[in-house]
């Protein structure tokens, strides 16, 4: 009888212990410009990643239901960083883009090709798609992870032109 009561105090008090929370810091570099913004969102799980890169181009990530965090920082040309404190302990996934023309959005060709910057964690690429959020994600453990995001940028954009 005594063991249950050890054993049943041993669980209550394991249950009570938080668990411990890691940061991750994403560095993005290779920004072309200062112009626009860059977005990143982090993302706890394959639907949601997957909806995420989907909708970039309709609905942005900053007004994206489905992301664990977000944020939009004035661009600058090379890199910038930012942490995500106190995650709990999982697989997330990052997606960067560059919003050079300060739409919100992800804009992208009548084919469907970016036309401005993008990453994931991990430098994952896609062939003909973006990556899957098993080839993106990183694990955030108790200790801090510091991943790097080099954007790629396929198709330039055209300025407007003006008198013609």
């Amino acid at each position: 009888m005594i063991w249950k009561v050890v054993a049943g105090i041993v669980l209550a008090l394991s249950m009570a212990i938080p668990v411990q929370a890691g940061n991750l810091n994403v560095t993005v570099l290779g920004i072309r410009s200062e112009a626009g913004a860059v977005m990143i969102g982090v993302y706890d799980s394959a639907e949601r990643f997957s909806k995420a890169v989907n909708n970039a181009a309709h609905v942005g990530l900053l007004s994206d239901k489905g992301r664990l965090i977000g944020v939009t920082l004035r661009a600058r040309r090379s890199e910038q960083g930012i942490g995500f404190l106190k995650l709990p302990p999982g697989r997330y996934a990052v997606i960067v883009f560059h919003d050079e023309n300060d739409n919100g959005l992800l804009d992208k060709s009548f084919l469907g090709i970016p036309m401005e910057g993008y990453g994931f964690s991990n430098n994952a690429r896609g062939f003909l798609s973006a990556p899957s959020f098993d080839v993106a994600a990183v694990t955030v453990g108790q200790a801090d992870t510091n991943i790097s995001i080099v954007l790629s940028y396929q198709l330039a954009l055209s300025p407007p032109r003006l008198g013609k």
